[in-house]
């Protein structure tokens, strides 16, 4: 294995330039000293914010401007830390600034409640009045459908205070999960052992000896099953946590709550529930096809990574990724192209792995920033796909901060999601119409079968289990390990049938799943992925007009309610049409598999 280099090593042009937000240390410290100020003038004008139209336009200037220099040193701040996590002068700025914001939500609680004391209607003159407060009618509209909601100054310190303190599951896991984690030795064909951890687990999952994954399967869910009454004690402390806010604001549900924040209806989330378990045979026959691929005795849960076609992987250069994803996105149309470029030019992109950096791959910037990327591009596909699908992000960013004031640039995961995978998805079609051999479009084609099964069907059953638990403990049901367990126990099987053998251990999976420890957030992976197909569907069809309407979804920001904004591209959410045509197009893809299987033949025609 390559040596990574020391940050200080790589190529001044494959790292971003984060001085374009923070010149040196002493910009650092008067931006630092200036946020402060800002939050002490915002203190200073408690209870009197609505005395008249002047100042409540002060008060918005003043936060604007401190919530925008916040956001530049908070990212800032992690950025630097992520490019080498060994950096103990970083690392203690990070601290700093997490408690700074600590201080600035605690200072600024009352904020809402005042503005709560007034009816929107004794507001609407002042913003039609001024050009500036103008921009402001949304925001006080989407303030007041909250109204019934928000409690007095007192309880919303309160809330505030609680909020701060809460976290405790969330942190309790991560270390359980992560930090104090360990797993035995798994036995390998060749009669060595190797180390199971967090990180090479997935690895294993793809070995190509059942055997093998036979074995770091039940090795693996071991260690959760010895500590399944902690974990399950964890996970039932984040849905009290989540019960007390819901039953303290007087929401009718806790999902209800989650997804008031972006005005959507629970309606929607049931209706992706509903549509998967209508389209879920697609899944099922797709899992069948596998296993009569792989051709083994038995097929098991820990089978269903396996890929059931390898290729001889070709190593991409950064800049041969580059032109490919550009060859790709073409039916996006020049306007895109150069926004995708202008990530590049602008150095926003740290293209390569180097000791201590951050691993993985992410997009953040800022209002006032550049649409920064982190990558750990090693010339693989999978690097040039995720390449793609964080510049879809990045391009997505860029798009929004152009067209939308600062109020309103800032897009909810409900869309962002859907970019990304927009341009993920045409990069995997530009490969499968390029492919040269039928092995070429098996790969591709079980590619994006495997992405379906992770991220829609897997997704909508992670959402599932959430409502349920959700649910039960409203209703003061006993949220004990048994329940948990047996529950997702028998959600996996309503979801894969008869297509796989249920493992036993696989009743232990829900302890693993973190973003459970983040409340009804993994149900919009699924309704990204569905929106993406839907879009990509028209655009590859050459659909009159429709690359122009999705720019101007781009364009949108949160400057509308989130299905308001997805309807620019003709899909809603709330019927089942999108659904169907996606689960067309998926059905139209298993279908394209299964005529290369019966063909036979050599697969490398």
């Amino acid at each position: 294995m390559e040596k990574l280099k020391k940050r200080s090593e790589q190529e001044k042009n494959d790292c971003w330039d984060l001085s374009v937000m923070i010149k040196n240390e002493q910009d650092y410290q008067e931006k630092m000293e200036k946020a402060k100020n800002l939050n002490q003038e915002i203190v200073q004008m408690k209870g009197h914010i609505l005395d008249n139209k002047e100042t409540l336009k002060k008060f918005l200037e003043i936060s604007e401007k401190e919530n925008r220099l916040i956001e530049l040193l908070y990212i800032f701040v992690y950025l630097k830390f992520d490019e080498d996590t060994s950096n103990s002068t970083v690392l203690a700025r990070k601290l700093e600034i997490e408690q700074l914001l600590n201080t600035f939500s605690d200072n600024e609680s009352f904020v809402v409640s005042e503005f709560m004391k007034k009816d929107l209607q004794d507001i609407l003159p002042w913003l039609k009045e001024d050009e500036y407060l103008k921009n402001y009618q949304v925001y006080f509209e989407r303030l007041d459908r909250q109204k019934k909601y928000i409690l007095s100054e007192k309880e919303e310190k309160i809330i505030t205070k609680a909020l701060n303190a809460f976290g405790t599951p969330d942190d309790a896991f991560t270390a359980l999960d992560t930090t104090d984690a360990v797993f035995g030795d798994v036995l390998l064909d060749d009669g060595t052992k190797e180390k199971l951890t967090q990180y090479n687990w997935p690895l294993f999952l793809e070995n190509p000896s059942q055997s093998v994954r036979k074995r770091a399967f039940h090795i693996f869910y071991e260690y959760y099953c010895q500590h399944k009454n902690t974990f399950a004690t964890l996970l039932k402390g984040n849905y009290q946590e989540l019960e007390f806010l819901r039953d303290i604001r007087g929401f009718d549900s806790a999902l209800a709550m989650a997804l008031d924040k972006i005005c959507v209806s629970p309606n929607v989330y049931d209706n992706l529930i509903k549509n998967v378990h209508k389209y879920m045979d697609i899944n099922v026959e797709y899992q069948k096809i596998k296993a009569q691929v792989l051709n083994n005795k038995e097929y098991h849960l820990y089978d269903t990574y396996v890929p059931i076609i390898e290729l001889d992987q070709k190593e991409f250069t950064k800049d041969e990724a580059i032109k490919i994803v550009k060859e790709a996105l073409k039916p996006l149309k020049e306007e895109y192209l150069k926004k995708f470029q202008s990530i590049f030019d602008s150095h926003a992109v740290d293209f390569y792995p180097n000791e201590y950096k951050h691993n993985g791959a992410y997009h953040w910037g800022c209002f006032d920033s550049p649409s920064y990327v982190l990558l750990n591009f090693n010339g693989s596909y999978d690097s040039a796909s995720t390449l793609a699908h964080e510049l879809g992000h990045a391009v997505h960013s860029v798009y929004s901060k152009e067209n939308n004031s600062y109020e309103y640039y800032s897009y909810d995961t409900f869309i962002a999601e859907i970019a990304s995978t927009v341009n993920e998805t045409l990069l995997s079609f530009y490969f499968l119409k390029n492919a040269k051999s039928k092995k070429e479009k098996m790969y591709f084609l079980c590619e994006f079968l495997d992405k379906i099964k992770a991220t829609i069907y897997r997704q909508t059953m992670f959402a599932e289990f959430e409502s349920i638990m959700s649910k039960k403990c409203q209703e003061k049901e006993s949220l004990t390990e048994e329940e948990f367990s047996s529950t997702y126990y028998k959600l996996n099987q309503e979801y894969f049938k008869d297509s796989v053998i249920i493992d036993p251990e696989i009743r232990y999976e829900w302890m693993r799943i973190s973003h459970f420890y983040s409340p009804f957030y993994v149900y919009k992976y699924a309704t990204g992925l569905i929106s993406a197909i839907c879009i990509v569907k028209d655009i590859m069809d050459g659909k009159e007009g429709f690359v122009e309407k999705y720019i101007e979804f781009l364009k949108s920001g949160c400057n509308k309610e989130v299905l308001d904004i997805l309807k620019i591209v003709d899909v809603d959410l709330t019927t089942d049409e999108p659904f169907e045509k996606a689960f067309a197009f998926v059905a139209e893809c298993l279908n394209n598999l299964k005529e290369i299987i019966n063909e036979g033949g050599e697969l490398n025609e």
